[in-house]
Formats: C-alpha cells, structure tokens, sequence
C-alpha cells in the first residue's frame, strides 16, 4: 500500500507543470491588483509576542489571501486526495509549510501535524469548510485544534472586482481579475476556552461562521462585489 500511494504521488509532466502555472498566476494576478488591507496588524502583533494564531477562511476566497501571506510563516491543510496533492505542490512552492490530511475532529494525521507546526511558530491556516462543502459550513477541525493548544483564532476575508466567480463550483470560487480592485481582512483575534465536548464544538463552530460571513460581507462591500 505505502509503494502504491508513493507511485500515486509521483509527479508527472502534469505534476510539475500545473502547480508552477497555478504559482506564476498567482504571484502575477496578485501583483496587479490594487488591494486594500486592514487588520494586518493582528499577525504582527502576535508575531512580535513570539504567538501565533489558527487561521480561518471560507473555501473559494483563497487566492488573494495566498498572494498577500507569502513571506510569512504560515502552515496549510491540504487533503490527501489527487487535487490535494496539485494544491501541496503549489503551496510549497510559494514558501508555506503544507500538512497533509483531513481537517475534521477525527482527522488526528493533519491536525497533529498542524499542532506541531504551530509549536514550530508557524501560523496554522483552514479552509474551514473545505474540502468539498457544504459551503460556508464549519467543520470542527480548526476549532478543536484552538481549544488544545490555547492560540487564537482570526478569520479572515478576501473580495476583488473585477471578478470571475465560477457559479458550477461548490465553493463559488472567486477569480480576481488583473488591474482590479482587492480587500483583505483579518478580524480580532479569538480565545476559545478548553471544552471539546460536542455541544462546545458545535457553539465555537457558529461563532466562528457567523465571524467569518461578517469579514466576508465587508470585504465585498469594500469593493463593490456583488454575488
């Protein structure tokens, strides 16, 4: 089985092609883009206290939030299916650390390695309702990983216009346009308390969605986007 899933692995002409594609749009759409950020000052003021934070964002708003993080010491989940592996190569590729794994409560794999890169001092960053949806629906993953280790939790938000938004997608994913227009934002932080009982999950969980759909809304009014 471990020669099976190596070989699955094994790059490919498309392997190193895609995510080396996928890297030169980003760096080059992200450079073009006028974008506004606010809260910024949140990471570097944890960053300064040698902490840290657990990162949140909703699935399809990523990729200006990957543009502005590079530089920074940030670790990524990224699912162990095929498309997880494309997303591992391009992540790597722009300087952030990637776990491999499930980011639900029982995915122990990702969120042990998200735990030590977080005791490693990088940021520990979800797509909380990733892989595959239901959209805007928390799973307990990044909660669960803040209600262990005492870090705080920040949301975060992306918008742009222009933008494609790709309406078959489950996560509506956002496609900024060159030369557009850009919001980033990242909330307060939160401190969760220690209880990991279902009824505390499921609570944090809310609290957590409805943070993150209020830094969305803003930023899509901060540019004008209508979805």
């Amino acid at each position: 089985m471990r020669k099976l899933e190596e070989r699955n692995r094994e790059p490919g002409i498309a392997g190193l092609v895609l995510p080396f594609l996928a890297r030169s749009i980003i760096r080059g759409i992200t450079s073009t883009i006028r974008i506004r950020k606010l809260g910024m000052e949140v990471l570097d003021s944890l960053e300064a206290r040698g902490s840290r934070a657990v990162l949140v964002f909703f699935h399809g708003r990523q990729f200006l939030l990957t543009g502005v993080m590079v530089g920074r010491r940030v670790g990524i989940m990224s699912s162990l299916s095929r498309d997880g592996e494309l997303q591992a190569r391009v992540m790597t590729g722009l300087g952030f650390k990637v776990v491999r794994g499930s980011a639900s409560r029982s995915g122990a794999r990702g969120l042990i390695g998200m735990k030590k890169l977080l005791s490693e001092g990088y940021h520990a960053t979800f797509a909380v309702d990733g892989p595959k949806g239901p959209i805007h629906e928390v799973k307990p993953g990044a909660v669960y990983l803040a209600k262990k280790t005492g870090f705080p939790v920040v949301g975060m938000a992306a918008s742009a216009r222009p933008a494609h938004i790709f309406p078959r997608s489950w996560d509506k994913y956002l496609l900024p346009w060159p030369f557009g227009k850009g919001a980033v934002i990242l909330g307060e932080p939160i401190y969760l308390d220690d209880d990991t009982s279902e009824r505390a999950i499921t609570r944090d969980s809310l609290v957590l969605k409805e943070e993150l759909l209020r830094l969305q809304q803003r930023a899509d009014e901060m540019t004008g986007l209508r979805t």
